[in-house]
């Protein structure tokens, strides 16, 4: 083999991302495909090698892999792409950073009205002096009308999970009954999610008082609704 002194490099196209913008990248016939991957990905703006992959004829040759074992020539194009795995993972992570984003907007929305509800009362009962029996009652415990709460909204989530699991008949009929089957709306699925989202809101709003048995209850039902969330949206994808 000649000696790297002696050899002058190649200069090899490289097209990057979808968008096939191109760099090149200089390489000797010893050059590993690893190295070539860093380097490819260093010059297209410092990009993770760890979750790009370097392609020659289609496919990712291994890392230990020269130039010259491979018998690329200074006319090969190669591409630069990001790992399947990568892009679910950076797409997953939007779609949760879309969903926090909703919840804490629609949770924001919830507190103000209910503020606004509780001025509108307190003022009710300074102008109507429905008050008075009020205060010489005994206050309630606020542990027990957290309880009671947690149990209507636990009533609403099996309610919920009984939808669900319609929604999700309805899908698996479309899927066995084939081309015969009249297609699913996704109309019901958007409707659940939204009833889902707002169930965990009023999740939010339940207050614990300190009490552990009230919070694990309280994060149980969320995780619930979590998971239902997620298994509408995957019934929701059979092709709509």
């Amino acid at each position: 083999a000649q000696p790297r002194a002696m050899s002058s490099p190649m200069r090899l196209k490289v097209a990057v991302g979808l968008k096939q913008e191109l760099i090149e990248i200089e390489a000797y016939p010893d050059t590993t495909w690893e190295n070539a991957t860093r380097l490819a990905c260093a010059l297209a703006g410092g990009l993770d090698p760890a979750i790009h992959r370097l392609l020659y004829r289609g496919r990712q040759p291994s890392l230990s892999d020269t130039m010259s074992g491979l018998g690329v020539k200074p006319t090969a194009k190669l591409m630069l792409l990001e790992t399947e795995v990568s892009k679910r993972e950076r797409a997953q992570a939007a779609q949760a950073l879309q969903m926090e984003e909703m919840r804490q907007a629609r949770a924001k929305d919830f507190s103000e009205k209910n503020r606004m509800e509780m001025e509108i009362e307190k003022n009710r009962i300074e102008i109507d002096g429905d008050g008075d029996d009020a205060t010489d009652a005994s206050p309630a415990d606020p542990v027990e009308t957290s309880e009671k709460l947690l149990k209507d909204r636990t009533a609403f989530v099996d309610e919920l999970e009984r939808e669900l699991f319609r929604l999700e008949r309805n899908v698996q009929e479309a899927m066995d009954d084939g081309a015969g089957a009249s297609i699913p709306s996704v109309k019901p699925f958007l409707v659940f999610a939204n009833r889902a989202e707002k169930a965990i809101l009023a999740l939010d709003q339940v207050l614990t008082h300190g009490d552990e048995g009230l919070r694990l209850k309280r994060k149980a039902l969320v995780t619930r609704l979590q998971g239902m969330l997620l298994r509408g949206d995957e019934a929701k994808g059979y092709p709509l």
